[in-house]
C-alpha cells in the first residue's frame, strides 16, 4: 500500500490543477461580447439638420418721388427776359389768372390751372399764353404773344404788389384797366374801352390809395385780383 502512496498523491495534484484551470476559464469574460456591449453603450450617431436656406432678399422699392406741394394762394409779378412784357400771375386753390402787358400796345387777361407746381394759362382768343412752374418764392417759364415766346420770371409779391383791375364809365363808355405792380413798386398797365380795337395808356395807380383813380372825371373802381377771380370774357 505504501508503494502506491506517491502515485495517489500525484493524481490528487493533477486533479486539483485541472479544477483550478476550469475555474479560471469560466471566470474570464467572453471577448466577443465586449465589442457588442461597447457598441450598445455608445450613443447613436445623429445627423444634424441642415440650416434653413436663407430667405431670398429683394431690394426695397424706391419710394416714389414726392409730389411738389401745391401753392394755395399767391401772386407773382415780373418780366420777360428781354423786358418785352410784364407778367402777373395769381393762383388760388388750383386756379390761375394772369395779365400780360407791355404798357404800350400788348395787353391780355388770362385764365388757367395749377397742377402741383405747373401753371398753364391762355387768353380768351388763345393768342397769349403763360406756361411754367412756381413755388412759394417765384414763378418762371415762357410767355407767348402772337406766336412769339420769351422766358419770364416773376417773384412772389405781397400787397401792394400784385395784379389790379379797374372798371368805370369814361365818357359813357365802359372801360377796363389792368395794372401790374412789381415788388420794387414799378407799375405797368393799359386801358381798353368797349368797342375799341387798340388800348390806351392807363392812368397812374397808387396801390395804397386805389380809390383815387379818376379818368376824365369818371371814378374808377379798383380791385385786387386773385386766382379765384374770373377775368376772361368779362
Amino acid at each position: 500500500m505504501k508503494r502506491y502512496a506517491p502515485l495517489l498523491t500525484l493524481l490528487a495534484v493533477a486533479v486539483l490543477g485541472l479544477g483550478l484551470l476550469a475555474v479560471n476559464v469560466a471566470g474570464e469574460p467572453d471577448g466577443s461580447a465586449a465589442p457588442a456591449a461597447a457598441a450598445a453603450a455608445a450613443p447613436a450617431e445623429t445627423t444634424a439638420p441642415a440650416p434653413p436656406a436663407p430667405a431670398p432678399t429683394t431690394e426695397p422699392a424706391a419710394p416714389p418721388a414726392p409730389e411738389p406741394p401745391a401753392v394755395a394762394e399767391k401772386a407773382y409779378a415780373g418780366r420777360s427776359s428781354g423786358d418785352e412784357v410784364t407778367v402777373a400771375v395769381a393762383v388760388k386753390d388750383g386756379r390761375a389768372v394772369g395779365y400780360v402787358c407791355d404798357g404800350e400796345e400788348i395787353e391780355a387777361w388770362l385764365e388757367g390751372t395749377v397742377e402741383g407746381d405747373t401753371i398753364a394759362l391762355r387768353s380768351g382768343d388763345g393768342e397769349v399764353g403763360v406756361a411754367g412752374n412756381l413755388d412759394e418764392d417765384a414763378a418762371f417759364g415762357d410767355v407767348t404773344v402772337n406766336g412769339q415766346s420769351w422766358p419770364f420770371s416773376a417773384k412772389a409779391v405781397q400787397e401792394p404788389g400784385g395784379l389790379y383791375e379797374g372798371r368805370g364809365d369814361v365818357r359813357g363808355v365802359a372801360t377796363r384797366i389792368g395794372w401790374i405792380v412789381e415788388g420794387d413798386g414799378r407799375v405797368t398797365g393799359l386801358a381798353r374801352s368797349a368797342g375799341s380795337a387798340a388800348p390806351q395808356p392807363a392812368p397812374p395807380l397808387d396801390p395804397n390809395a386805389p380809390d383815387r383813380v379818376v379818368v376824365d372825371g369818371a371814378p374808377i373802381t379798383v380791385t385786387t385780383i386773385d386766382g379765384g377771380d374770373v377775368v376772361v370774357g368779362r
